[in-house]
């Protein structure tokens, strides 16, 4: 038996904003999430009842997890992001200049709903790409120069936090991920990781840089003569969540940021390298829950 369909209904209490007399406009926007919602709320409604070892507590299976609640987000803001787009539409005039248009068209021609827009990823979980340890490993091998403390792994004790991931653990740690003569440009960057309350985590921030339009294939000298017109982009993410805990249990949430990369640079860096390096610069651990370099 299929699960009910999700549906969100978001109404704009303030009617003066909107413009009546286009159809392209409304204060109601109604959402319906569809297969991909349901193909995942039923995979996880089919999980069995789960008691502890000491048999006296029972929590029913069939919970709306993680992945359910990240496609439930993504496909919220799919519709956000086309209500905002339709919105722009009925204010531009009718008949645009032909130019505008094409180029319109250029940036927004990159996926085609069925290949992958990315060029690597994984996220991590059940319903992910990558549901074991074993999995996150044999995505990222391939890729791997450099490592020092970290592991795909999972923590059974720590409820949001026992989801698989990849663990950084000790200030220093290093993971360096190399892509040799990338095929296609990278115009998003994604990261998806772990904020706690719990001390095991909480402590803990990772540096991310990004290098694209390098050569670090052909050894030191090759590597020192593509600086110049490589580019390199930073970031820290924190792991500390700064929120209450509940009943003496510690609060556990994904968090996800994004960074879209320069337009005219990412079409330079086709057929160069790319190279990632992420460091674990404070605390005793960090966890990722997904990568995600996209065109």
């Amino acid at each position: 038996q299929k699960p009910y369909p999700v549906i969100v209904r978001a109404v704009l209490e303030d009617r003066s904003s909107t413009n009546e007399g286009s159809p392209l406009t409304s204060s109601i926007m109604t959402a319906i999430l569809g297969d991909a919602v349901d193909d995942v709320e039923e995979g996880e409604m089919s999980f069995p009842d789960y008691r502890d070892p000491d048999g006296k507590e029972i929590e029913a299976g069939g919970a709306f997890g993680m992945a359910g609640h990240i496609a439930s987000s993504w496909a919220i803001a799919f519709n956000m992001a086309s209500s905002a787009l339709w919105h722009c539409a009925s204010k531009r005039p009718s008949h645009p200049h032909p130019k505008a248009k094409r180029r319109m068209y250029n940036r927004a021609h990159c996926d085609n709903g069925i290949d992958s827009p990315c060029m690597f990823s994984f996220l991590a979980g059940s319903k992910g790409t990558t549901a074991r340890p074993s999995a996150i490993a044999s995505t990222l091998l391939p890729f791997i120069v450099e490592n020092t403390g970290w592991q795909p792994g999972t923590d059974m004790d720590a409820g949001f936090a026992r989801k698989g991931g990849l663990i950084g653990t000790g200030t220093g740690a290093t993971l360096t991920l190399l892509f040799r003569n990338v095929t296609r440009p990278v115009r998003r960057f994604d990261v998806v990781s772990l904020r706690s309350t719990s001390h095991v985590w909480n402590e803990g921030a990772a540096k991310f840089v990004l290098v694209t339009g390098g050569d670090f294939s052909h050894g030191k000298e090759a590597a020192e003569a593509s600086s110049k017109n490589a580019r390199e982009v930073s970031f820290e993410i924190s792991a500390e969540l700064n929120a209450e805990v509940s009943n003496g249990e510690d609060q556990h949430v994904s968090y996800h940021f994004g960074l879209d990369l320069d337009y005219a640079e990412t079409n330079e860096s086709v057929g160069k390298d790319l190279l990632l390096r992420i460091t674990l610069t404070k605390g005793s651990k960090f966890k990722i829950l997904g990568l995600m370099l996209c065109e």
